[in-house]
């Protein structure tokens, strides 16, 4: 049987440990360079009444990557049952904004593997469990980190109350790598990584960082980008 594709997986996402194991360890198998994560700190997050808006329930969702992490690295959640909730709960309200034309089924879709990708970071990244297998070059761990940074960057420019341009600029144009990448489908990505162990082996360089990557931002991705911004930012 084949494996899931990214986007397949994604939504069968925290059935089971090995399923979750197996498909965000991909890669080309060579010379290979292991990914541990270090544990993402827990940070303290409140516990705000449960709104009736699609928008500010999805907007609790983003914000509770905190919380996932605190209860992951204090073993109470070793199969992710809190995130497969998680994961229910933010496409049933992305579902309702799609009904309510808020926002388009494609942009959506990539805002939920978006989410889904954030959460197994944070999620993997406190489980007590083994690294991912190495691999060679593998982008995944990085976007799904830097779009949990980026998502506790915009809640806290929400927080101050008034928007720092600078500061938001360099948020979205994070955001915008993170939404390009999860916007490549597996085949796109598989290409990607092929081109760029050839290139690396042929010029004797290092394979670039994700930060360095060059990624096409299609009209899907710069939209997910604004609505992840304008939820976080509660604009």
């Amino acid at each position: 049987m084949n494996a899931p594709s990214r986007r397949d997986f994604m939504r069968l996402f925290g059935i089971t440990v090995a399923s979750l194991l197996l498909t965000r360890c991909r890669g080309v198998a060579a010379t290979p360079t292991a990914t541990c994560y270090a544990p993402l700190p827990p940070t303290d997050m409140p516990t705000p009444h449960v709104p009736s808006a699609a928008r500010e329930r999805l907007r609790l969702y983003w914000l509770g990557f905190g919380d996932l992490a605190q209860t992951t690295a204090s073993g109470q959640n070793a199969e992710n049952e809190i995130g497969q909730q998680m994961i229910a709960g933010h496409r049933l309200a992305l579902d309702e904004m799609v009904a309510a034309r808020e926002v388009s089924a494609s942009v959506a879709d990539l805002v939920q593997e978006a989410f889904a990708g954030a959460l197994f970071h944070v999620w993997r990244s406190n489980i007590q469990a083994t690294c991912y297998a190495p691999v060679m070059v593998d982008y995944a761990p990085s976007t799904a980190g830097a779009l949990v940074q980026q998502s506790e960057v915009l809640n806290q420019i929400a927080a101050q109350g008034t928007i720092d341009p600078e500061t938001l600029a360099k948020a979205q144009a994070a955001l915008e790598r993170d939404m390009a990448f999860y916007a490549l489908s597996d085949a796109d990505v598989q290409t990607l990584y092929e081109r760029l162990i050839q290139e690396s082996l042929a010029n004797g360089e290092p394979i670039p960082s994700f930060d360095a990557l060059q990624l096409e931002l299609t009209p899907d991705a710069k939209a997910a980008t604004q609505f992840i911004v304008e939820l976080l930012t509660a604009r």
